[in-house]
């Protein structure tokens, strides 16, 4: 059974794991370690020269995978030379609004996960920037004969989880280590401003999947959209949106109009049966229906939650504003989110691929 994140029965979320953690207790697994019996050494001479360096570049290794950085007040993820690709935060606050969105990602598919039609019984699934690990943790709870491993740039999951599921600290955007033919599904979700080869992603989750298995992207288009024309050209929310691609594209993260193609991209590769689902996600809660009220409801707390921590680092990094520009335009952002008036709304874009049986 499972805890929440962040929740009772976990560690405070991006602390470095605990002791049970280091004595090799992952995954809810024991791993016994069998002493060398050819080693005679006593306690005198335990902190030789050796052990002494081996020592060192083990807490060498331990700090540069919990490295992070702290700019303009919001916690960063950090790479072993102490900087900061990925341009979002990972503090407390931005795991929540993450556990926020898992929320709504499920509410748009009616408490699904996925729309892939993966069957009862997947054997390995893998979960790319499993951020908090969420639904990671759903996932594995659903599927407890299914080997299920989530991976991500920042160490920010929990260490109580379904015996199932393992965390893994990797870069998708490098070389893939899996081998040919490892998983049943792989699952990409909200990782649109992360990734600069979307094309190679999808060409390795291909190579990785066993023939027959399936590879799901969920990921919003953003751009404030309304039926009515109700929100404003000079709006600062458009604005904003115009800002937010030109800082992705100024740091070689190619965002507009970028899930419309991601069909076609599939296709190109070699996966068949490609299905895509487009839900309308109203940005507050201006409609009448309940469900998409509901709907509007989180995302305008996911907007004045997010919207500091979208703006903050692109901006004052990629387009060189000021900490207290950035601040005073995330106010009208958030003045403007509230306004009923606006009935804005991001499409959500569920796109399935399977590779072919056929596959070799």
């Amino acid at each position: 059974m499972s805890s929440p994140p962040g929740k009772k029965g976990s560690p405070p979320r991006g602390s470095p794991p605990g002791d049970d953690y280091a004595a090799g207790t992952t995954g809810g697994h024991q791993h016994y370690l069998i002493a060398d019996s050819g080693d005679s050494s006593t306690e005198d001479d335990f902190w030789d020269s050796d052990t002494g360096s081996l020592m060192t570049d083990t807490t060498s290794l331990r700090e540069q995978i919990y490295a992070q950085i702290v700019e303009n007040g919001r916690r960063y993820n950090a790479n072993a030379a102490g900087q900061s690709e990925y341009q979002f935060p990972v503090d407390e606050m931005e795991q929540d609004r993450l556990d926020l969105m898992h929320h709504i990602f499920k509410l748009l598919l009616h408490g699904e996960l996925y729309i892939s039609p993966i069957g009862e019984n997947p054997q390995r699934i893998l979960d790319i920037g499993t951020g908090t690990g969420i639904w990671a943790i759903e996932v594995a709870d659903l599927f407890p004969s299914a080997s299920v491993v989530g991976t991500d740039l920042a160490p920010i999951q929990p260490t109580w989880v379904p015996p199932n599921l393992e965390f893994q600290i990797d870069d998708c955007e490098g070389e893939w280590t899996w081998g040919k033919d490892a998983f049943d599904f792989i699952h990409i979700r909200y990782l649109r401003a992360a990734i600069s080869d979307w094309p190679r992603l999808f060409e390795q989750a291909y190579n990785s999947l066993k023939p027959g298995g399936y590879f799901e992207f969920q990921d919003p288009d953003l751009l404030f959209l309304t039926d009515d024309g109700s929100l404003p050209e000079d709006a600062a929310l458009t604005q904003y949106i115009n800002y937010f691609h030109k800082a992705c594209e100024k740091r070689g993260k190619h965002t507009l109009g970028q899930p419309q193609t991601v069909a076609d991209e599939l296709r190109k590769i070699g996966y068949d049966d490609v299905k895509v689902v487009c839900q309308k996600c109203p940005q507050n809660p201006w409609p009448k229906n309940q469900h998409m009220k509901t709907l509007g409801r989180y995302s305008l707390l996911n907007l004045l939650d997010g919207l500091e921590g979208f703006a903050m680092k692109l901006f004052t990094g990629a387009l060189g504003w000021k900490k207290d520009e950035v601040d005073v335009f995330v106010m009208r952002l958030k003045q403007e989110a509230l306004n009923k008036n606006y009935h804005m709304y991001f499409n959500y874009y569920f796109v399935s691929g399977r590779k072919p049986l056929s596959a070799v």
